[in-house]
């Protein structure tokens, strides 16, 4: 059988997904010619198929070696080093590939997602923004890029990238959390009050979101929903900015015990935290003077040794 033959039968196996049918096919043909790039990608695309990634790296490795121009091969390669954990060797094929083509758009998703990954937050923008001018609908750059900006409390910048996300995929739940968690950082609560709400309808049992919804509704002075919020929240387990928020809440109702006994269950947690610690100073202050709080803190200390 000749080796175009082969390959054309290796190619056929791939497509059916009969991988292991399929890579015989291409080591036949390339007994024939070791070099031959057809072979060698449909090789790499079996090896992938198949869940090999040690075989389809050594695939790609021998094609890009013959053929060195190749941008999509080199951005493959990366994509399988970066698979199996060795982000030196997919950085470096992943620039080789942008060397050859500044737009490959493999190589600028692939390139942002392991800057992004290594908390290279800047250098992720910059590929992942260059993306956006080629695929400005991508959906999942646009909230990771919009996540990028909210960090760096660029809010405008970031609602851009929201509601751009937002006009493609209304329901996408990174892109509502990161509107709502905009606007918030903006001190827009009113207008971020209904996205959290739309989220809980979605995903009823997300722990941050029901804090973000409490924190919003005691922003906008509803305590009785913010204490619903923060409750509902910590019937899901510990959580400590809901604890925090709950205990706001009762020093707005003028409930100093019910303050003290959130930040007391945060610190049986974390005994060294310093912006519980002084919470619970100042609502004991508030709530039994200074001689009274530094008795209570006393009495603390002896019958639980070790709290804050």
């Amino acid at each position: 059988m000749s080796v175009q033959h082969l390959i054309e039968l290796g190619d056929a196996c791939r497509k059916s997904k009969d991988y292991l049918g399929a890579i015989p096919c291409y080591l036949h043909a390339l007994e024939a010619e070791p070099d031959h790039g057809q072979a060698l990608l449909g090789l790499a695309a079996a090896h992938r198929g198949n869940h090999d990634l040690a075989g389809a790296i050594e695939a790609l490795r021998r094609y890009v070696a013959c053929q060195p121009g190749n941008a999509m091969a080199l951005s493959r390669l990366a994509d399988a080093c970066r698979k199996i954990g060795r982000a030196d060797l997919a950085l470096e094929h992943y620039r080789a590939a942008l060397a050859l083509d500044p737009r490959n758009r493999h190589a600028l998703m692939g390139l942002g997602g392991l800057h992004h990954r290594a908390h290279r937050d800047q250098e992720a923008l910059v590929h992942w923004e260059l993306l956006l001018e080629t695929l400005p609908d991508h959906v999942n750059i646009l909230t990771k890029v919009g996540g990028i900006h909210r960090r760096q409390r660029d809010y405008e910048q970031a609602m851009r990238c929201f509601t751009r996300a937002l006009a493609l995929a209304p329901d996408n739940p990174y892109a509502l959390i990161g509107m709502a968690d905009s606007l918030r950082g903006m001190g827009r609560s009113a207008e971020a009050m209904p996205l959290w709400e739309k989220i809980l309808k979605l995903d009823p049992g997300n722990q941050q979101v029901l804090s973000r919804a409490g924190d919003c509704s005691l922003r906008l002075g509803m305590l009785a929903q913010a204490h619903a919020y923060f409750t509902t929240c910590l019937g899901l387990g510990f959580h400590r900015a809901a604890l925090l928020g709950l205990g706001r809440v009762h020093r707005d109702r003028g409930e100093p015990a019910a303050a003290v006994a959130c930040y007391q269950r945060i610190l049986a947690r974390d005994p060294a935290d310093a912006r519980t610690i002084l919470l619970r100073t100042d609502t004991l202050r508030e709530w039994k003077g200074p001689k009274g709080a530094l008795a209570f803190l006393e009495g603390q200390r002896t019958a639980h040794p070790g709290l804050g």
